[in-house]
C-alpha cells in the first residue's frame, strides 16, 4: 500500500489516480486516511476485511443481508437475533407492554453482560 500526503496528492493527482487501479492507495489526512478505491459504478458497495471477518464469525443460519435494513450495511442488523430482537421490543413498545428499558435490560439487550 502506498501512502501520501495530502501534499503529495494535490502536486501528483493524476499519477497516483493511474497508481489506485494497479494498488492500495491511502492519502494521510492529520491522523485519519482516506482510501482511493476504483470502481465501475459509484454506487457498488465496498466491504472492508474486517466487515466481513465479522460477517463470516456469525452462524450461517442466522445471516441476513444488513443492507435491506441499514444502508450503513451496519453489522449489527447482518444477524436475524438481533432483528428479530429488534422487532420483538418494538411491538411491545407499540402494544404498551413496554416503554422503557430497565438499566439490566439495557446491558443485556446492548450484550455488555
Amino acid at each position: 500500500m502506498k501512502i501520501i500526503t495530502t501534499r503529495e496528492f494535490r502536486n501528483e493527482a493524476k499519477s497516483y489516480f493511474e497508481l489506485a487501479e494497479k494498488e492500495k492507495v491511502a492519502v494521510k489526512r492529520g491522523k485519519k486516511y482516506v482510501r482511493l478505491v476504483v470502481t465501475n459504478s459509484p454506487d457498488k458497495t465496498l466491504l472492508d476485511e474486517d466487515w466481513i471477518k465479522q460477517f463470516l464469525d456469525i452462524p450461517e443460519e442466522y445471516r441476513c443481508n444488513p443492507f435491506e435494513i441499514s444502508p450503513s450495511g451496519d453489522i449489527f442488523f447482518a444477524d436475524k437475533r438481533n432483528v428479530e430482537q429488534l422487532n420483538r421490543a418494538v411491538k411491545e413498545a407499540k402494544a404498551g407492554k413496554r416503554t422503557r428499558l430497565s438499566k439490566e435490560e439495557q446491558t443485556k439487550f446492548l450484550g455488555l453482560e
